[in-house]
C-alpha cells in the first residue's frame, strides 16, 4: 500500500469474511428481508462492503443519514434502502430519486411526506420503550396509517422499532415486545410489505415474532456477536447463577439456547513509521511527561493519531510491527503517536494499529468503550481497501 494525500494509514476489509458473516446470519435467521444495518459507514468498513453482503444473503439496507443511503445506491440499485432516521423535507425528493424509503416518525414527518407531492416509500416508526423516535399512541398510529393509505402517492412500504434491551436479564424486551402489539393493533400487520424489529441480540435470544418477517442484522455481520454463553469456570458459574436469579426475580422468560456463530472480523487499521530514534535516559517522549526515559530505548514515531479517530486513552496499550508489540508510549497527537519499538524497526514499516494482531476487544477493554465506536471513529478519509 502505497502512502495517499492523507498519509499512510489506510483500514484493509476482507470482504469474503463479510460474505460468509452474511450468509452465516442469513442462514441461521431467515426471513423475507435480511436487512443490514451499515450506518456509520458500515460500522466504519465502507460501503465496498455492500456487494459481498448481498452475495451473502443481504436484500435491505438500513442507515441513519441520506448520505449514507446515497452511497449504498453507488453499489446497489435494486434493493431497499431504508432510513432509520427522518430527513428534513427539503431532502425528500432526493429520496425519492433514488428509491430511498423514509422514517416516518411524528405526525410532522408525516405531513411534511404528504405536502411534498412525491411518491414516497414509509417506514413508519413505533416507539416501544426507547422514548427516542416513533409513535406512542395507538390511536395516533391507526389515524396515521389510514392518512397514508388516502393519500394517494404514499406507500407504507414498512413498520419498525427498536429495543432498548435484548432480555436477557431484564423483562423490558418481552415488555417492549408487548407495548408494539398494543400501539399496533388497530393495522393489520400482515398486510405491511415490510415488519421489523429484530437486531442481532435480540435474534440470538429470541424467536422472532410471526408477524415479523424482516430483521436488521447489524455487528454481526462485522464479526461480533455480543451474545456468548457463560464459560464453566468458577467464575463463569457464578456469574450463571447471579443471572438466573435475576431472570426469576423479575420474571424475564427464557431465552433460547445460545449458539456460538463462526462469524469473523474483517477490519484491520494499518499504517507505517514515520522515524525512528534513540531516547536516552532522563528524556521524555511526546507530550505531558507521561513517558520518562529510564534506560535507552528505541522510540518509533507512526503516522496516525487522534484525527484519524484514534482514541487517546490508547496510551498504554499495544500496536504490533513485524509481530511483535510495542506498547504506545506517550499521548497520542492529532496526526501520530509513539511507540515503544524493537531495535530492528525502520521508517516505511507497516503497523497494525487496530484488528488482527492487535485485536478490536483487547483494546476495548483498555480504552473503555465498544467495539462499535472503536470501528466507527476511524476517519473516513483513510482508505478502506477491499480484498477477498
Amino acid at each position: 500500500m502505497k502512502e495517499g494525500l492523507n498519509g499512510s494509514a489506510y483500514v484493509e476489509i476482507n470482504n469474503t469474511i463479510i460474505e460468509q458473516n452474511a450468509r452465516i446470519m442469513c442462514r441461521a435467521f431467515p426471513h423475507e428481508y435480511n436487512i443490514a444495518v451499515v450506518k456509520g459507514n458500515a460500522y466504519g468498513h465502507g460501503y465496498g462492503v455492500i456487494p459481498a453482503m448481498v452475495k451473502g444473503g443481504i436484500n435491505a439496507f438500513a442507515v441513519a443519514r441520506l448520505s449514507e443511503a446515497l452511497q449504498v445506491r453507488d453499489y446497489d440499485k435494486l434493493h431497499p434502502v431504508i432510513m432509520l432516521e427522518p430527513v428534513m423535507p427539503e431532502l425528500l425528493k432526493t429520496c425519492a430519486d433514488n428509491n430511498v424509503s423514509i422514517c416516518v416518525c411524528d405526525r410532522e414527518t408525516l405531513e411534511e411526506a404528504v405536502n411534498s407531492g412525491l411518491k414516497l416509500k414509509i417506514q413508519l416508526k413505533i416507539d416501544c420503550g426507547m422514548n427516542r423516535l416513533g409513535f406512542k399512541d395507538a390511536t395516533e398510529i391507526t389515524e396515521v396509517v389510514k392518512r397514508i393509505d388516502e393519500s394517494g402517492l404514499l406507500f407504507l412500504e414498512g413498520v419498525f422499532s427498536h429495543f432498548h434491551t435484548s432480555g436477557s436479564v431484564d423483562p423490558e424486551y418481552a415488555g417492549d415486545l408487548k407495548r408494539f402489539e398494543e400501539l399496533t393493533s388497530g393495522i393489520d400487520l400482515s398486510k405491511v410489505h415490510m415488519v421489523h424489529l429484530d437486531k442481532t441480540q435480540t435474534l440470538i435470544l429470541h424467536d422472532t415474532p410471526e408477524y415479523a418477517n424482516g430483521a436488521r442484522i447489524g455487528i454481526a455481520l462485522y464479526g461480533f456477536t455480543t451474545v456468548h454463553d457463560l464459560p464453566t469456570t468458577i467464575k463463569g458459574r457464578i456469574r450463571r447463577a447471579q443471572r438466573d436469579f435475576m431472570r426469576k426475580r423479575y420474571h424475564v422468560p427464557d431465552c433460547k439456547p445460545i449458539v456460538e456463530y463462526d462469524v469473523k472480523k474483517a477490519f484491520t487499521l494499518y499504517t507505517r513509521v514515520l522515524q525512528v530514534k534513540e531516547a536516552k535516559p532522563g528524556e521524555y517522549v511526546g507530550y505531558g511527561l507521561l513517558h520518562h526515559v529510564l534506560a535507552p530505548e528505541t522510540v518509533a514515531t507512526i503516522d496516525i493519531g487522534y484525527s484519524d479517530g484514534i482514541d487517546r486513552r490508547r496510551f498504554g496499550s499495544f500496536v504490533s510491527i513485524g509481530g511483535k508489540k510495542c506498547p504506545i508510549i506517550g499521548e497520542v497527537g492529532m496526526n501520530m503517536c509513539q511507540v515503544l519499538a524493537d531495535p530492528t524497526v525502520k521508517r516505511g514499516d507497516l503497523v497494525t494499529v487496530l484488528g488482527g494482531a492487535v485485536p478490536i476487544v483487547s483494546v476495548t477493554g483498555h480504552v473503555g468503550t465498544t467495539m462499535y465506536e472503536l470501528m466507527t471513529d476511524i476517519d473516513s478519509s483513510i482508505p478502506r481497501v477491499y480484498v477477498d
